[in-house]
């Protein structure tokens, strides 16, 4: 079993789920989470931003609004994550994890290195940064969505309000992004992931639980 670089012990499973906007992640949570439960395992899911920050409710007024993304709207964002994250990991994540749950993240820092960085370089330094901090929060497994951007679009459409990375030439670049750092991620060799090309079936979700149960039992055998 993968040991979080921080060395935090505790009975609970850390998985993260991630890919750009519209690629499901939010339902595969929820769909991993229902079949977890009914096997009896605590399970909480989260998401981050978290909306429960001030920090988090900047990044939303931010991302809501129309024009151009500059070096500087880059730069502000990446503090605000940051800040709501350690939030999140001292208030939400961790206090699950040492409670024995199975904890399932929608978006973690990898979003962020694939949205805020404006270059593959850049994208690897916000990368290299999180792993090198010990107040982050080593996820146990890693599962990437990846999901063609002319159905992401698709799915994008029903929503009533876009953010300003939600558009077809600006995830473009971030799915260039998420895979420069997801290859690096695996370059290290210490990182369980699980990547998708294709839209999840109930099969998926089952095997997923599947998994995560058993790795789950497995740490605490």
């Amino acid at each position: 079993m993968l040991q979080n670089r921080n060395e935090v012990e505790y009975p609970g499973f850390f998985t993260v789920l991630e890919g750009i906007d519209g690629s499901g992640k939010s339902t595969t949570a929820r769909e991993i989470a229902t079949r977890l439960m009914a096997e009896g395992l605590p399970v909480v899911v989260l998401r981050e931003p978290t909306g429960k920050t001030d920090a988090s409710r900047e990044i939303r007024r931010l991302l809501r609004q129309r024009g151009k993304l500059t070096a500087e709207l880059h730069a502000h964002l990446l503090e605000l994550f940051l800040i709501d994250r350690l939030w999140d990991i001292q208030h939400e994540i961790l206090p699950a994890l040492r409670r024995g749950k199975i904890v399932l993240l929608d978006r973690y820092y990898l979003s962020t290195a694939a949205y805020q960085a404006q270059t593959i370089n850049e994208a690897l330094s916000i990368l290299e940064s999180y792993l090198n901090d010990s107040r982050i929060l080593q996820p146990e497994l890693w599962i990437y969505l990846e999901l063609p951007i002319d159905e992401a679009i698709k799915r994008l459409s029903g929503r009533n309000e876009l953010e300003i990375f939600e558009n077809s030439e600006r995830l473009k670049v971030i799915r260039q992004h998420y895979a420069a750092v997801l290859a690096e991620l695996d370059r290290k060799d210490k990182y369980k992931i699980m990547t998708f090309q294709k839209t999840l079936s109930a099969g998926d979700f089952d095997a997923l639980a599947h998994k995560i149960a058993n790795a789950y039992r497995q740490k605490n055998g």
